[in-house]
């Protein structure tokens, strides 16, 4: 991957309010700097086995991924001019090796092809890219932005220069002069040590961020072209990253505990006392590194699952399917905590696909240390879908889906101090999260759709005519809202889509 930043505004723009110079920014962005996708290889190896009545598959997968950084040269530009820096290349940002099993046992419980009971097992890793390789890429740390203050009446009246919209000052400078402030950023130009990886994390045998996943279920045929499945589903994650700042201990940290607010009765502790959360004695500069959890305790993140579904596929033109899937979560970061009490208010490092723990907040949001281990409760979604072919040509078909609402928080900001803490919070405020994650949900998602369709033959060829009606029963369930306490706190911020009409048409020839 080749990154050329976009320097179509010439580096520099303005920031102006009612026509009144604020800014001026200026960049000197990094032209060709690259991440390499080394290797990114699935060599796999299986065979299978038939003993009577069961069927057993199994087999081994290598995989192996490893990312790299070229070497790259910061060349000067119009704001830096004397800018060069060399910077060298990064070997194995990842370099991971992993052998994943898999096995899948059937069997053919009454040996008349009616029943079958299937379980399996298998392991799988996370799958990237080159996000790694660029979140270690040296030229990440380069700053190549800054912003200054720009009073454009600086000099007296009469002066060319003033109200003329033009910064009337040597941008070169990082300090100020003329009509500008001083660089804001005073690195500019410079490498900004951000968060680095530990060694450890990126290079071995069996270190991915992966997941083991089981399954067992029996699958019948109840009439001729009826049947029914059963099957549950368990998840357990591994190989964790968490984000820790060097420069913090736990030491480092004052616990205290806040009063929940009670003009609100919907929450459940209103007025009590919620304790368990942390305020940094004082603003340090960070040094994060991105390291095994396991350094610091256990962390574990479980989801079992249950899934009941029934086909029914008629002569008569009747199609009926449907079912429930449910699920649960439980998260537990409990020890890491001890150590990483920072980790209670940023989010927790968990790549894509990975389940992340439920603790990990976002937008700087402490959740209490009690809620360190988490455990949802099943939730449950209802779907089904139907369709029957009438005479002349005639068919009617719809779905039905009912989903839990989204989960609801109650985040609230304490400025200044609390009497518990003794002391003025080191950031001027606090924002905690009241509820313990997974115990409130909002209204259910209840969705019909339905489509009427006109079968009609053209020749060899077939024309489908569609009406569809989404949301036919106009519902307006939440998806989104507001999770800030106060008198806004679960308000809709984004509701289903309205009812609809759609006509299409298909060809089949």
């Amino acid at each position: 991957e080749r990154n050329d930043n976009n320097d179509s505004t010439g580096g520099i723009w303005y920031t102006t309010r009612d026509y009144v110079p604020q800014f001026v920014t200026i960049q000197a962005p990094l032209q060709g700097w690259r991440n390499n996708l080394n290797d990114n290889l699935g060599i796999f190896a299986q065979d299978r086995w038939t003993v009577n009545r069961m069927t057993v598959s199994g087999g081994l997968r290598l995989d192996l991924q490893k990312e790299s950084t070229e070497p790259f040269t910061a060349t000067p530009h119009r704001f830096l001019p004397n800018r060069h820096d060399q910077l060298g290349a990064v070997q194995n940002v990842p370099n991971w090796k992993d052998i994943n099993p898999r096995v899948s046992v059937a069997y053919d419980l009454f040996g008349n092809g009616k029943t079958a009971v299937k379980a399996s097992a298998s392991r799988s890793v996370e799958q990237d890219s080159i996000r790694y390789a660029a979140a270690n890429n040296p030229a990440t740390t380069l700053q190549t932005q800054t912003q200054r203050t720009w009073d454009d009446t600086t000099y007296a009246p009469g002066d060319p220069r003033r109200n003329n919209f033009v910064p009337d000052c040597n941008l070169l400078i990082s300090t100020a002069n003329g009509e500008c402030g001083p660089w804001q950023t005073p690195s500019f130009g410079s490498s900004v040590p951000g968060t680095v990886y530990d060694r450890a994390i990126m290079n071995g045998w069996g270190v991915r961020p992966s997941n083991w996943e089981f399954s067992a279920g029996v699958q019948h045929e109840i009439l001729p072209r009826v049947s029914a499945s059963v099957g549950f589903f368990r998840r357990i994650n591994g190989n964790f990253f968490v984000l820790d700042n060097e420069a913090l201990g736990r030491r480092d940290f004052t616990e205290y505990s806040v009063v929940v607010p009670s003009t609100d009765t919907r929450l459940p502790n209103a007025g009590q006392a919620l304790g368990g959360i942390f305020d940094p004695n004082a603003i340090v500069a960070a040094r994060n590194v991105i390291k095994d959890a396991s350094q610091f305790g256990k962390q574990l993140a479980h989801w079992s699952g249950l899934d009941i579904s029934v086909d029914v596929r008629l002569a008569a033109g009747l199609l009926v399917q449907g079912g429930i899937s449910s699920g649960k979560s439980m998260t537990d970061n409990c020890e890491i905590v001890d150590d990483v009490s920072e980790a209670l208010q940023a989010a927790v490092v968990a790549p894509a696909g990975i389940q992340p723990l439920v603790t990990a907040a976002t937008g700087g949001v402490w959740t209490p240390k009690q809620y360190c281990h988490q455990e949802t409760p099943f939730l449950v979604q209802y779907k089904g879908l139907g369709a029957y072919t009438l005479p002349y040509g005639i068919r009617l078909s719809g779905t039905f889906q009912s989903i839990p609402g989204p989960q609801i928080a109650a985040n609230t900001v304490y400025v200044g101090t609390v009497p518990s803490l003794g002391r003025p919070f080191t950031l001027g405020q606090a924002n905690i999260n009241l509820i313990e994650p997974g115990t409130m949900y909002g209204d259910r998602l209840n969705q019909f759709d339905l489509r009427f369709t006109k079968i009609v033959g053209v020749g060899r060829s077939r024309v489908d005519l569609n009406v569809d009606l989404y949301n036919a029963f106009n519902s307006d369930a939440i998806l989104v809202q507001n999770n800030t306490f106060g008198a806004a706190w679960q308000r809709p911020i984004t509701v289903i889509q309205p009812r609809f009409v759609k006509l299409s048409a298909r060809w089949d020839f």
